[in-house]
């Protein structure tokens, strides 16, 4: 199952799958406009494991890029203070220096 599928303009597509995403539970979250979005829940010493895969459109073949990164955002919720969630950065990971593919 793809978590998410990027498309950029005809060159690349990306995907990042997780492991365990069939199984894995889900929280939905309310942004500021007041959309409802499902995000996957992490537990504290649980390991987040995946791939990415970079498809390259076969009319272009080439993708020049500025470095590719991947950065799981964690989101806290307080039980006492349900109102205010507390977003912090857990992991970031680059995947490719700046080059082409």
């Amino acid at each position: 199952m793809s978590f998410f599928g990027i498309n950029f303009g005809g060159g690349a597509e990306i995907d990042i799958i997780l492991d365990d995403a069939d199984t894995r539970k889900m929280a939905d979250v309310k942004d500021e406009n007041g959309r409802k979005e499902r995000f996957y829940l992490f537990y504290d010493g649980e390991s987040v494991t995946g791939k990415v895969n970079v498809t390259l459109h076969r009319k272009t073949g080439r993708l020049e890029h500025q470095g590719i990164k991947i950065e799981l955002i964690g989101l806290i919720e307080l039980y006492y203070d349900r109102g205010n969630h507390h977003e912090f950065l857990s992991l970031s990971k680059e995947l490719a220096r700046p080059g082409d593919l």
